[in-house]
């Protein structure tokens, strides 16, 4: 189908995301929430793709919640009427909906964020609920919110301190300052840095490795372990995976899986 604010394409077995509102910077408006939640839904029931990327048209991955909305949240904060024009995509969504992005977590298919540019508030906090998020040599990240009038938001308050520490997060919180794609490196936001002229076509390609090689029933799950343990504890966690990894062993993907490596070849694995 055809998106207003956000351009949904693939290449191989890769889906692609792109925020597209360029002349914004890809501020987040209630249409483009709606229609990103769309198209993830749409890449996770194609059973052709393995991966999605996510990445930002023109200089910015998302500086955060478009300015007019944030301004139309303020008038009516103090019981001004603040006009709304009417949605431009059937998707438009709430966005101060509690779990806006939390969906993306329970998805079953990585998601793959190529973030360029500013990466800043709700655009942090989307960027958060990735499971992987790869930086150009460019890109600035900020939990901006506190220069803004606002806390932490949609998930950041759980998903900051687990990925970067507590230390780091409370630095990002309670500053608000940017930090660069370097440090952001060495704190653990993201996993790979890489010029940014190449910044999308390593995330294409770590989606298309994932595609050859790996079992998306396998992904599926330890997707799923990585996310959830993070609030269990280690029993919790040992008792789960050790009765996931004896269930796969009866599955056509392990069998599969090492054949393929016996035989020398690429495997083929079920889609899920």
């Amino acid at each position: 189908m055809a998106y207003s604010e956000i351009i949904y394409d693939r290449q191989d077995k890769v889906a692609i995301v792109t925020l597209n509102r360029p002349e914004r910077m890809n501020a987040i408006t209630p249409t483009l929430a709606g229609e990103l939640k769309h198209a993830m839904a749409q890449a996770e029931r194609d059973p052709e793709i393995a991966a999605i990327v996510v990445t930002g048209a023109g200089k910015s991955f998302c500086p955060g919640m478009d300015m007019a909305v944030l301004q139309a949240a303020a008038q009516r904060k103090k019981g001004e009427d603040a006009e709304q024009s009417a949605p431009a995509s059937p998707h438009a969504i709430d966005i101060n909906h509690h779990s806006l992005f939390g969906f993306m977590l329970a998805m079953r298919k990585p998601i793959i964020g190529a973030l360029n540019g500013n990466c800043v508030g709700m655009g942090l906090s989307m960027a958060l609920h990735f499971d992987i998020r790869i930086a150009g040599e460019g890109t600035r990240l900020s939990a901006i919110f506190v220069r803004r009038g606002l806390s932490v938001e949609h998930g950041s308050s759980w998903l900051l301190p687990r990925l970067v520490g507590m230390s780091h997060a409370m630095d990002m919180a309670l500053t608000g300052r940017l930090v660069g794609a370097q440090e952001a490196l060495a704190m653990g936001l993201v996993s790979r840095v890489v010029p940014d002229a190449k910044l999308l076509e390593t995330a294409l390609e770590m989606g298309r490795e994932i595609a050859a090689h790996c079992s998306p029933t396998a992904m599926a799950e330890a997707k799923r372990m990585l996310w959830q343990h993070l609030a269990g504890d280690y029993q919790m966690a040992t008792d789960d995976s050790t009765a996931i990894m004896f269930s796969m062993f009866k599955q056509g993907d392990f069998k599969e899986g090492v054949l393929a490596f016996v035989q020398k070849r690429p495997p083929r694995f079920k889609p899920v």
